[in-house]
């Protein structure tokens, strides 16, 4: 048993796909126009890189989860594309990411506003955040901070506009360099929550009530909250009979804003509705 992966962006069973796609992405060609990343998901399940840890047969089996898609009416295969599209987003958002929360602008003022306030500093170059002696190069030497200092104020000197400086983001397009971030599984929670959210927002589905002697569970939240547990985003159990511990996450992790955060295969900023909540 298996699934067939779509040929072409328009196929049926992208719709939940590229209806999450158009929520959470604008692309800019001379004005907004609709999201490609509908088509960069395709493109990578075609090429087999998105990796999981969860099968196919293993979500048909979940029983609980297919009970809560279907009393919600749901397409099941279209489910399935959809959970993988949110769960390649979680990690292409969460693992590996840039963070692109300053402009270079405001690096290059920060740089040579330290370098005024401090005229012996010391130069560090590591590979490791703690600057342990073994992987660090460092140099006080004159001539290397005077060409540091030069390089800023030249650099500063292309900048004729500093509020619309502050708006060209730091990102290294070509090389991917600078993609080292990641945040942590209780933040990658929180970003499949908002991910569902926004779908089943879109979907208009509404809030269903269990009928009396009825064993199926129609609280999103808690369904949500089993596919997190699925997808092996955490190993609390509890995650799958009740919805208090992602309450708990949200609580203290969901006002993170992912906006700073950018992708090495999704170009483009992830955006959530401004009404976007729990």
């Amino acid at each position: 048993m298996g699934y067939t992966i779509p040929q072409s962006v328009n196929d049926e069973a992208m719709e939940y796909v590229i209806n999450l796609a158009y929520s959470i992405n604008m692309e800019w060609c001379e004005g907004p126009c609709l999201s490609r990343w509908n088509g960069c998901f395709l493109s990578r399940m075609q090429r087999g890189v998105i990796k999981l840890p969860f099968k196919y047969e293993a979500f048909l089996d979940n029983k609980d989860i297919i009970a809560t898609l279907e009393g919600y009416g749901l397409d099941v295969e279209k489910s399935w594309f959809v959970l993988l599209f949110i769960y390649d987003l979680t990690m292409e958002f969460g693992i590996n990411v840039a963070d692109a929360s300053k402009s270079d602008y405001d690096i290059l003022v920060e740089i040579d506003d330290y370098l005024q306030n401090h005229p012996q500093a010391v130069l560090y170059l590591s590979d490791d955040k703690e600057l342990r002696k073994s992987y660090r190069y460092e140099t006080n030497s004159p001539l290397i901070l005077q060409y540091l200092r030069r390089f800023v104020k030249q650099e500063l000197d292309r900048y004729k506009d500093p509020l619309a400086s502050r708006e060209v983001r730091s990102l290294d397009l070509f090389n991917k360099c600078n993609y080292t971030k990641s945040i942590s599984s209780s933040h990658q929670q929180v970003l499949m929550y908002k991910l569902f959210k926004v779908l089943f927002d879109k979907l208009a589905l509404p809030d269903l009530k269990a009928k009396q002697g009825d064993t199926v569970s129609y609280s999103k939240m808690l369904l949500i909250s089993r596919i997190i547990y699925f997808c092996r985003l955490t190993k609390n159990e509890s995650f799958t009979i009740d919805s208090s511990p992602l309450k708990g996450i949200l609580k203290q992790y969901g006002d993170f804003d992912f906006y700073n955060l950018n992708s090495k295969s999704y170009d483009g900023e992830l955006m959530f509705p401004q009404n976007e909540g729990e």
